[in-house]
């Protein structure tokens, strides 16, 4: 738990930066004069509808920064009406993220149990060492055949072209490409299972 305490910590030192900057320079017409002004309200309206102080002050916080953001694009005619146009829709937004947590979450200490039973799908060292293997058979069985097949089969493999793409990009008809293709998979066919 000491790193929640200390991404909150952060989160209050950096509202209270921004609340003192915004304090040293308020003004009529700025947004830390506006602040000044409708934050109890902002932080009552959050109150209301979510019955959490905590939340509804980084609720209010938030609304801000994206106020700031708004007048930042284009200036407000009427900055409260957007504040709590903002405001609104960041509440329904809590709430519904609220709803989702609350249907995925699991309900007790066992279900936490049985989430940390789920295996693992990242393979295990020797299943890895063995895909390397294959990898270099295939690599050096590759490496063995003309410029021309492994072009035709990289383009068809990797880039996912057609064949009358790969025709196209390298000068010769498709026929052509399919051999190429054919060849070089039955090439290296051959080399992984014969070793």
């Amino acid at each position: 738990m000491p790193y929640i305490s200390i991404v909150i910590i952060d989160v209050v030192a950096i509202t209270n930066l921004l609340t003192t900057r915004i304090l040293m320079t308020a003004s009529a017409d700025t947004i830390g004069h506006f602040f000044l002004e409708t934050r109890d309200e902002l932080i009552g309206f959050f109150y209301r509808r979510l019955k959490c102080p905590d939340t509804a002050k980084d609720l209010a916080q938030e609304t801000y920064l994206r106020l700031l953001f708004c007048e930042q694009r284009a200036p407000a005619q009427n900055r409260r009406a957007l504040a709590f146009f903002i405001a609104g829709n960041l509440a329904v937004d809590h709430v519904r993220k609220e709803a989702v947590r609350t249907r995925y979450a699991p309900a007790t200490a066992d279900a936490f149990d049985a989430v940390e039973a789920i295996p693992c799908r990242t393979p295990d060292a020797e299943y890895q060492a063995m895909a390397w293997q294959d990898l270099e058979r295939v690599s050096a069985a590759l490496d063995e055949l003309p410029e021309d097949h492994r072009s035709a089969f990289y383009l068809s493999a990797i880039e996912g072209l057609t064949y009358a793409q790969i025709g196209e990009c390298l000068g010769v008809s498709e026929r052509v490409v399919a051999k190429r293709v054919a060849n070089t998979l039955k090439h290296c066919r051959a080399r992984c299972v014969g070793e």
